[in-house]
């Protein structure tokens, strides 16, 4: 099972985080539409000509569709694929579910002593949103790619929907075994919500710690991925449950020993918070799955590395057409 350093101090560890997109003066909106599936509304994009081949991109814990950069979304259009990014559950412009519990001391507590956590979804669910929005766009199969948590939602999409994935991409995620070694980025402790302002700044705190050996951002580039995210969305309970279903949905060992889908792992060798071990357990435990390992690359996909990702997804999902 996954277990981060510190449970309940993990609250204002933002999506936006997980990746770090070039940060630009000026900013693209497009068309946002919304599916209602699995009893909840999903907030989505769709790019590119829904004849080709559809490639989905699952974002992380707390992230936002927009942390699928347009860079990442072109390249992959400009490959000849039609691509959908979603807000999951919980996050961005997606249903966010105010009746539902968050998190508290008497959780963490059962957490420590190895009990359920009885949390009030799972990551199970979370793949059934998204198994559902391909129902509702009418999208027979797609290619999934699933980033850190959204890893997580890809490889249990594969085994509950093995005639819907054709290809399986996970990338800075984990199989959750509970032996993997645990990240080293130090989480704050926070009292209250923060202010737009003090959000931000923990954001270019946190971000100076997961960036890579190789193109790290600057402050102000981080403060511009805060600002954007802060501004379109800012809900920390959210945040909170979906970590909650994380810790709650267990280990996917046996989960991924049965995968039959071609399945691409990639991950950074500088992950801080996801260390790399976990990348290699996971393409261990899938069978011909093929690793990447990029050297200097930390837990976001950065200017460098993006490239080299887009390729490699391209080069699965060509190799396995319709």
């Amino acid at each position: 099972m996954f277990r981060p350093t510190h449970f309940l101090f993990a609250l204002f560890l933002f999506s936006f985080l997980i990746e770090a997109q070039a940060a630009r003066s000026e900013q693209i909106e497009y068309p946002t539409y919304y599916a209602h599936t699995n009893g909840i509304s999903i907030a989505y994009q769709e790019f590119g000509n829904p004849e080709d081949d559809t490639i989905m991109l699952v974002m992380g814990l707390g992230g936002q569709l927009i942390h699928w950069d347009d860079d990442i979304v072109w390249g992959l259009v400009d490959a000849g694929f039609h691509v959908v990014r979603f807000d999951n559950r919980d996050v961005g412009w997606s249903s966010k579910l105010y009746n539902l519990d968050t998190p508290g001391v008497i959780t963490g507590l059962r957490y420590k002593v190895g009990m359920s956590l009885g949390a009030p979804y799972k990551l199970s669910d979370m793949a059934d949103d998204a198994l559902g929005l391909l129902d509702y766009l009418e999208i027979e199969s797609a290619h999934v790619v699933g980033m850190s948590m959204g890893g997580m939602i890809a490889q249990i999409m594969a085994f509950k929907s093995p005639d819907k994935v054709k290809t399986l991409t996970s990338i800075m995620s984990t199989s959750g075994a509970a032996e993997l070694p645990q990240g080293t980025v130090e989480l704050e402790q926070t009292n209250g919500i923060p202010t737009r302002e003090q959000a931000i700044a923990r954001t270019v705190r946190m971000g100076q710690q997961l960036d890579g050996k190789v193109a790290e951002l600057s402050e102000e580039q981080w403060k511009v991925i805060g600002a954007r995210s802060y501004d379109r969305s800012f809900y920390p309970d959210g945040y909170m449950r979906q970590l909650w279903a994380i810790l709650d949905s267990g280990d996917r060992i046996d989960l991924l020993k049965s995968l039959q889908q071609p399945t691409l792992v990639i991950h950074g060798k500088a992950d801080y918070l996801i260390p790399v071990e976990h990348g290699r357990h996971t393409a261990e435990l899938v069978p011909n799955s093929r690793l990447v390992l990029i050297e200097g690359m930390g837990h976001f996909l950065d200017r460098i590395s993006k490239p080299l990702v887009i390729k490699e997804i391209v080069s699965l999902a060509n190799s396995n057409p319709s």
